[in-house]
């Protein structure tokens, strides 16, 4: 009995044993198949905020709508505890919309376009950027330094309203002396600045700050549109929609 009972025991201890290395194998074959999954899917990640930025195309059509924008603008003063409609609704109506936010210059149709916060149209101009050889390379610029008037000791000339648009004075936007130039306003004609009419010149640069954003493209389909002023009932049915999402109007009447 002695005998056979240690047999069971030693049979007993193999099983077990067995099944404890059997345990180890999956479990470091799952930790493995984990570590690859978890690998792969770092690997497939979409990038953060930052990294999404400077990967996104540059937006310039109004991407950021307007009604989007004022509706987060009510949200969060409702969430804030503001509930007077009317105070609500001037928010909107005041929004600084008219206030020139960036420049867009368009190499393809030769034109310049001032643009609010929301990529809408406030005024465009023509322009002359570089001729062939002397191209206006497209890009995202900032308004680096402004002087009524700068000399080219390169070309030998006065450029008026000078508004720089990188630091070693290579790209700018301007006027010239004389108007002859000015005949050939909406097509190619510089060694590489931006020329604008002398009288379009002195009244942006009168606007112009530095550090303002400038975006220079060459894109024959771009479409921006145009700036519409917000009207009182336009800016109520916004409002109202935050307020009361399912019947907007349930709520003012």
């Amino acid at each position: 009995m002695s005998s056979n009972a240690n047999s069971w025991r030693k049979t007993i201890w193999a099983v077990l044993l067995l099944a404890l290395l059997g345990c180890l194998v999956v479990t470091t074959s799952a930790g493995a198949q984990d570590e690859a999954s978890a690998a792969a899917q770092t690997a497939s990640a979409p990038p953060d905020a930052s990294e999404q930025a400077l990967l996104a195309p540059l937006e310039l059509n109004g991407a950021s709508s307007y009604r989007t924008r004022a509706q987060e603008m009510v949200a969060g003063l409702v969430a804030a505890g503001e509930t007077d409609l009317d105070a609500l609704i001037d928010v909107i109506v005041s929004d600084h919309r008219e206030v020139l936010d960036h420049i867009v210059i368009n190499i393809a149709t030769q034109r310049i376009y001032e643009c609010n916060v929301d990529g809408e149209i406030l005024h465009e101009d023509k322009i002359s950027s570089g001729m062939r050889g002397y191209d206006t390379p497209p890009g995202v610029y900032h308004v680096v330094n402004k002087a009524p008037k700068a000399y080219s000791q390169k070309y030998e000339a006065w450029m008026l309203h000078w508004m720089g648009l990188t630091s070693d004075g290579g790209y700018g936007m301007h006027g010239l002396e004389g108007s002859s130039y000015e005949r050939r306003l909406g097509s190619v004609a510089s060694h590489g600045c931006v020329r604008l009419s002398r009288e379009y010149a002195k009244d942006l640069f009168a606007r112009v700050n530095v550090g303002l954003p400038v975006y220079i493209v060459d894109d024959p389909e771009m479409n921006l549109r145009a700036f519409e002023p917000l009207s009182r009932q336009a800016a109520i049915a916004m409002v109202l929609e935050v307020l009361s999402p399912t019947d907007p109007w349930e709520i003012y009447y």
